[in-house]
């Protein structure tokens, strides 16, 4: 699970939450946390997440109402030092999936984000596991298999896959796919992302998968869900959207942007 904390700013919001989040799912997951609303719309789009946690000090709708007004569909949980269930009720009604007080368990106020993504995450989605027709992954062994057969898979390449099918729909830039893997860790090149999503394509081939992953040239990766359909379901425009002679090189992908702690005050 990946989330993005959201403060109201460095100075008024109570950090707590998010840090002992950050703690609490440590192992094989990203935590990133951001304080004010300038930098929310660019996190959003270049750093894909599962969901979304804010934190303020009173419940305002205005943040979710510009992320919902921006299209943004991932499930947001509120935490509040001080509410009412007038204020509750509106950032419920402005697209908040869940509103929470601050003082709430950190064990209570994981399961409740883990209910929440799972609702969310459409038919094929259980806690640990994720089937796609043929593809099934398990986040709990970090396994990807295709008809049951185990792809082998290096940690990185897992991670990859994982959040190309977590992700399933949307296209994912290379400064994306870096910033997940690495969070505050050095990055390699970009160039890194190619070579990582060209020998996953070669290991899904070998299993009758001829086109994972879709190349938007100049942009960036998508899971390509008709792949993995049962054989005899799939449509014959199941293809690369560039020539096939190039699908196992990639053109330059523009870089998304930065993704920065510490951003202006939201109430200036």
């Amino acid at each position: 699970m990946r989330l993005i904390c959201i403060g109201d700013s460095q100075k008024n919001a109570d950090g707590r939450p998010c840090s002992t989040l950050s703690e609490a799912i440590s192992k094989g997951h990203i935590s990133l946390r951001i304080t004010g609303k300038e930098g929310v719309l660019s996190a959003l789009r270049h750093f894909p997440s599962d969901i979304a946690v804010i934190q303020q000090i009173q419940p305002n709708p205005m943040l979710v109402q510009m992320i919902r007004n921006n299209r943004f569909s991932i499930p947001i949980l509120i935490i509040t030092r001080e509410s009412t269930a007038e204020s509750v009720a509106a950032v419920l009604a402005a697209g908040a999936d869940d509103c929470v007080p601050i003082t709430m368990d950190p064990v209570e106020l994981l399961a409740r984000l883990r209910a929440i993504v799972r609702r969310v995450s459409g038919v094929g989605v259980t806690s640990q596991t994720i089937t796609i027709g043929r593809l099934m992954l398990r986040e709990d062994t970090r396994e990807v298999l295709v008809d049951d057969d185990m792809v082998p898979l290096t940690h990185n390449e897992y991670d990859i896959m994982s959040l190309m099918v977590r992700r399933r729909g949307n296209l994912l830039n290379k400064s994306a796919i870096l910033a997940a893997l690495y969070a505050d860790r050095e990055k390699p090149a970009s160039k890194t992302v190619d070579v990582m999503v060209c020998r996953i394509r070669q290991k899904l081939r070998k299993r009758g998968i001829q086109t994972p992953f879709k190349t938007s040239w100049g942009m960036g990766y998508r899971l390509n869900e008709e792949a993995f359909l049962p054989f005899g379901a799939r449509h014959e425009d199941d293809m690369e959207f560039a020539p096939s002679s190039a699908r196992e090189s990639s053109m330059p992908i523009t870089a998304g942007g930065n993704i920065t702690a510490g951003l202006p005050d939201q109430h200036q």
